[in-house]
């Protein structure tokens, strides 16, 4: 008897990480892959300020993953990006924990043939189903996106 799902998704494949306290207080180094370690820390007391704080790495690779969605969905239009540069901030909550309330996201995009309209639909779509920070949030956390373009 078969009782497997024939809808059944192929099981994903690990993303690893490592990380090793450094000090006596909270500075950790971490690494995934080949790729060069990042320092992590806290500001005093509790750390040092010898790294990145952990929200901030945060913005970062929600950050990367929005603009890797967007420059893909706009290079899929057949659009060309002449430069692409983003600035993003979080609020934090007042409680514990002192997560983010809000992230906005300022896109700005030099491009002689993209229009707003075109950058909210690739937008919308990194939302829905591409960015898969995103979609970790999502429910969580209000996004907020401002689009320059140039």
């Amino acid at each position: 008897m078969n009782t497997g799902n024939s809808n059944t998704q192929a099981p994903a494949s690990a993303i690893e990480a490592s990380l090793s306290l450094i000090n006596s207080k909270l500075h950790i180094i971490g690494q995934a892959g080949n790729f060069e370690p990042i320092d992590t820390d806290y500001i005093p007391p509790y750390g040092d300020g010898l790294g990145y704080m952990p929200l901030q790495l945060f913005l970062i690779s929600f950050g990367a993953c929005a603009a890797g969605a967007v420059i893909t969905l706009l290079r899929r239009m057949q659009r060309n990006i002449e430069a692409f540069d983003m600035n993003v901030s979080g609020i934090r909550r007042t409680e514990h924990p002192t997560s983010f309330s809000e992230i906005t996201v300022e896109y700005i995009i030099t491009s002689g043939d993209i229009t707003e309209q075109e950058v909210h639909k690739a937008l919308a779509l990194a939302e829905q189903s591409i960015c898969p920070v995103w979609a970790m949030i999502k429910g969580n956390v209000e996004v907020k996106s401002i689009v320059t373009l140039l």
